[in-house]
């Protein structure tokens, strides 16, 4: 990981998204060779990572593409774990496990793209995807699908999938409903946010070749040592923090915290394995458990920032989002207020609309005219103005409807 944030300093990403992408990077090496030997409860290392930031700010594609160019150097072709960079359906995914199996004897697959919504679709969640997601988390030895007219069962055998995609905060908020909270999909990922890069390069330099191969050559180490080592242990030290934390820990009451805390032991245990990979020890000792104890809770407290008020912000993210397609259509032409409420009218209510009208023209993302017609009351008419495509305008003007 050393080596990794060091090659980083030379992009403009985001600190803590080069973090979890560096652990991800040894999570999908390793595969399902190694887990955390909890007793009756083993916890593979797989990780579902959403790196989640404003378009253009942090550079969450750049920090996915350098994760996938280190682990596309140990795994994928005839590695027994493959590695998908593109946009697949659940039966193709299905299928795709199936051959594996067949194949290696395992379904293990490592998914890195760099747009959720390429994964799972720019409309509202189908119900597949994100239950599909949430069926293979847990690393089933055996699972069997129906067979179709098209295809025959399918037959997996030691499953084991890992994700890192990246996502905008509205985008999460449209799509995040819940039915997908309950579902259990959102409780095993990791939404790691930030707007922040860690610094602005004007004018870039040409990355460390050098450094780089020396990253793959480390990630070559651990995949084979991962074969070697055995299951990952705790020593006592560890197993006392654990204990001590897992006895005396808080409950939330919001959904989506809730649900996040019932995986919550398992996700300090496996970042609590990885970072032991990445020392070298291959043993969970009481300073990684306190490490990962505050990662694990970060998370929890960051992503149950987005969605708090879900339900509330995503129905002003759904009408904002009609809002700006409409305005952008029109381009210098405005459209008359009652025009465009009837576009977005199935997501909020005349009174909440003319509050988001109100907000978009407070921030100078729209204009506003009163034209007096030749009979009648005069009309409103909208038109935008160069904000409304700014970067952060959803997060801008959620913020005002749950503040």
């Amino acid at each position: 990981m050393g080596r990794y944030l060091n090659y980083m300093q030379s992009q403009e990403t985001a600190s803590i998204f080069d973090f979890y992408c560096g652990l991800w990077t040894i999570s999908a090496v390793v595969g399902r060779t190694t887990h955390v030997d909890r007793p009756r409860a083993p916890v593979y290392l797989n990780m579902y990572v959403v790196l989640v930031g404003e378009s253009g700010v942090a550079r969450k594609t750049t920090s996915i593409r350098v994760a996938t160019t280190v682990a596309r150097s140990v795994i994928g072709g005839d590695y027994p774990i493959g590695l998908l960079d593109a946009k697949l359906t659940p039966e193709k995914l299905d299928e795709m496990l199936h051959f594996r199996t067949m194949e290696h004897g395992s379904a293990q697959l490592a998914v890195a793209v760099t747009e959720l919504a390429v994964l799972l679709g720019t409309e509202r969640y189908t119900a597949h995807m994100p239950t599909l997601l949430t069926d293979l988390y847990d690393c089933p030895t055996n699972r069997e699908g129906g067979a179709t007219i098209a295809r025959g069962a399918i037959a997996q055998r030691n499953v084991w999938i890992s994700l890192l995609s990246a996502s905008t905060p509205v985008w999460l908020l449209k799509t995040v409903n819940p039915s997908v909270v309950e579902g259990g999909f959102t409780s095993r990922c990791y939404f790691i946010i930030s707007n922040t890069p860690k610094k602005r390069i004007p004018w870039p330099v040409e990355t460390d070749k050098d450094l780089l191969q020396d990253i793959k050559d480390d990630a070559k180490i651990i995949a084979v040592e991962a074969g070697s080592r055995g299951p990952i242990q705790m020593d006592p030290t560890g197993l006392d923090v654990f204990s001590t934390w897992y006895n005396e820990k808080d409950h939330a009451l919001d959904p989506f915290k809730q649900s996040f805390e019932s995986r919550e032991d398992a996700h300090v245990l496996r970042l609590a394995a990885l970072l032991s990979i990445n020392d070298g020890s291959w043993i969970i000792k009481r300073s990684h458990v306190n490490i990962a104890i505050r990662l694990v809770k970060d998370i929890k407290e960051t992503a149950g920032s987005i969605f708090e008020n879900a339900e509330q912000r995503t129905k002003y993210a759904m009408a904002l989002d009609v809002i700006r397609a409409q305005l952008m259509s029109r381009g210098m032409d405005p459209i008359p207020r009652g025009a465009l409420y009837r576009k977005c009218k199935n997501y909020v209510s005349s009174d909440e609309f003319l509050s988001l009208i109100e907000v978009l023209h407070e921030i100078g993302a729209i204009q506003r005219f009163m034209i007096q017609g030749e009979v009648g009351r005069p009309t409103d008419f909208i038109r935008g103005t160069n904000l409304i495509l700014s970067r952060g305008l959803g997060e801008t003007v959620m913020d005002r409807f749950t503040s």
